[in-house]
């Protein structure tokens, strides 16, 4: 096959995985309205940002599938966004360190006691 009839199939593939009506159809699984119109928005916006910038394609087409891009990414946004919740409370997040890394697991075995290269750490 001649690098153009690779680049043609390949394009083929993405234009009929990312098909309106394709799209539609796998959006089925989505509970609401809401998130199928975003699935939908998501899926687009994936399309033009990764389908139409392979290697072998010209500049020109690439700054057109970024500026469509970067419209579908905004319109994605706007279905994310809600409205401030200053009542909500987040989770306190308490950092503990492992059982390694905390130094009160460990005795502490004086020098002297310690001729030989193993020592043994009694259990208390």
């Amino acid at each position: 096959m001649s690098s153009d009839e690779i680049r043609e199939r390949t394009q083929k593939v993405w234009d009929r995985l990312y098909d309106w009506g394709v799209i539609w159809q796998r959006s089925a699984g989505t509970p609401t309205l809401r998130a199928r119109i975003a699935f939908i928005f998501l899926s687009k916006l994936y399309r033009q940002m990764y389908a139409g910038t392979g290697i072998s394609t010209d500049s020109a087409r690439r700054k057109k599938s970024k500026s469509r891009a970067r419209w579908t990414a905004r319109q994605c946004k706007k279905l994310f966004q809600a409205n401030p919740m200053p009542e909500l409370q987040g989770p306190e997040w308490v950092i503990r360190l492992p059982l390694a890394l905390d130094p009160s697991a460990y005795p502490i075995v004086p020098l002297q006691e310690a001729t030989a290269p193993f020592v043994v750490i009694p259990t208390s």
